[in-house]
Order: structure tokens, then C-alpha cells, then sequence
């Protein structure tokens, strides 16, 4: 599947099932440095998920903070596969957008970004 770049940034939608079942879509940077999934904390709202009932963990960011996060393996959608995501939630995270990280993603597709062009082709592992 090819994606474009949202705001000239490699950012994709996805969609994550909610407590009522209702799938709702979020846009996330594709970041291939981050080793996990974050998203704001508010969107753990939005899910009807109860932020602390994740498993605690905490990140290290850019200028060596720590920051607490707490992980889901939640419904996702995207690229045109269903599966459970690992997904951490933060109410720390520093950045705009939501991050796109390597568990549960990078582990089921193939990414490769065309970034002089602006978009991001996502192709599945036939074996993940």
C-alpha cells in the first residue's frame, strides 16, 4: 500500500478499536528509531481505555528524560491488516503527532520510505 506524507512528514492513518467497538482513526509519524508505539494519553480517552491499567514503562527520549507510558495490546488496522498492536499511551509525550514505532509494525511489514517523492510504501510479511 502507498501512503502519502501528511504535512510533508511520513505520518499514516491507522485505526484502533475502541471499548464499544467502534474503529477510530488516528494518524501516527512512522518512526523507525522508537522501539515502541506512543501516543498522547488522550486518545487512550477517546478508546475508553483506563490509562494505568496498561503495564507500566518508561522511555527515554531525545534529551535523556525518562518518561512513564502505559502499554495496551489493543485492535489495530492498518495497512490492511487487522491484528493486536502493542500500543503505550503517555500523558509526557513532548512531540505533536503520535509515534509509529517498531513493535508490532516494523515486526509485520516491510517499510520503505520515499522521502524525495513524499510518500511511504507498506508492504506485509507473508510470514508474520
Amino acid at each position: 500500500m502507498i501512503f502519502s506524507y501528511i504535512d510533508d512528514e511520513p505520518i499514516v492513518p491507522l485505526e484502533i478499536k475502541s471499548k464499544n467497538n467502534e474503529w477510530i482513526e488516528f494518524h501516527a509519524y512512522i518512526d523507525s528509531g522508537a522501539g515502541f508505539s506512543v501516543f498522547h494519553s488522550d486518545h487512550a480517552e477517546i478508546l475508553g481505555l483506563t490509562l494505568q491499567k496498561g503495564r507500566k514503562i518508561f522511555f527515554t527520549v531525545g534529551n535523556g528524560a525518562r518518561i512513564p507510558a502505559y502499554a495496551h495490546k489493543i485492535p489495530v488496522r492498518f495497512a490492511g491488516k487487522e491484528f493486536l498492536g502493542k500500543i503505550a499511551f503517555s500523558q509526557s509525550l513532548g512531540v505533536g503527532t503520535n509515534l509509529l514505532g517498531l513493535a508490532s509494525f516494523f515486526e509485520k511489514f516491510s517499510i520503505c520510505f520515499h522521502h524525495i517523492k513524499k510518500y511511504v510504501e507498506i508492504k506485509e510479511f507473508r510470514d508474520a
